[in-house]
């Protein structure tokens, strides 16, 4: 038996017709599923202290469309695209809310985490951007550290402030006192136990390629933190021997 696919004109086997029933029943067992699925996360959420709208969005729904899917299995033979199957589907789903500072607006940005696995025999969630590993932990503690990660965004935002006013300190007292020297903030690097952090400094560079790197304290005081010669670094011995000469007569 066979059936005249009346968009396209197609005409459909028996086995593609059932392959077509097949997939629609799978699609509406799925999404009752995916529904179970979300109202057990977002009432444990509840339980567990969660405020809905305040630490976390629910936007799921189920709708039915009407599209073109692929069916059957190309190394059977069996593969074929049926048009405009009308079926079962859903879209969206919890979302956690955060926030973050954002350097380049010197602003707090809000942000959703989609990315996370609850395991709901264990009431337990698994979220690296949250907790920082792939550990799982119980739902009040990855809602602490949810509400940990918000304040941390404001006290970010504070401490870049700061830095920033202290190094514009920084920066014009240096320049008042050297005025022909060029005086600039750039991201340097520490090296600690074979690990390197990114930190900011001052540089002063000279026309012939030395340069000072200051460190910047809270308030706008610096300190040297390296010295580059490069006069030195390419004088040959009788040069350098005479110039550490000179400075101890």
């Amino acid at each position: 038996m066979s059936q005249l696919d009346l968009f396209e004109g197609v005409i459909l086997s028996q086995e593609q017709q059932e392959m077509i029933a097949d997939f629609k029943q799978k699609q509406a067992k799925a999404v009752k599923n995916k529904m179970l699925s979300n109202e057990r996360i977002e009432g444990a959420l509840i339980e567990a202290g969660f405020l809905k709208d305040v630490d976390f969005k629910n936007t799921f729904e189920t709708k039915v469309v009407t599209d073109d899917v692929q069916l059957g299995y190309s190394f059977k033979g069996t593969q074929f695209e049926a048009k405009d199957v009308t079926y079962n589907t859903i879209k969206g789903g919890v979302c956690f809310l955060s926030k973050r500072y954002d350097k380049e607006e010197d602003k707090i940005v809000d942000t959703k985490i989609n990315y996370f696995h609850f395991d709901g025999n264990k009431n337990k969630i698994e979220c690296e951007n949250v907790v920082g590993s792939y550990r799982a932990v119980k739902l009040t503690t990855f809602l602490t550290k949810l509400k940990e990660q918000r304040e941390d965004a404001e006290v970010q935002m504070e401490s870049a402030r700061i830095r920033k006013s202290a190094f514009e300190i920084a920066k014009a007292n240096l320049q008042a006192e050297y005025p022909n020297v060029n005086i600039f903030e750039f991201t340097d690097f520490d090296r600690y136990s074979n690990r390197y952090f990114e930190t900011k400094r001052l540089k002063a560079q000279f026309e012939n390629g030395s340069f000072i790197t200051f460190n910047v304290s809270v308030n706008g005081d610096c300190r040297i933190n390296k010295k580059y010669d490069a006069v030195m670094a390419t004088a040959d011995v009788e040069t350098a021997m005479n110039a550490f000469i000179n400075q101890n007569k």
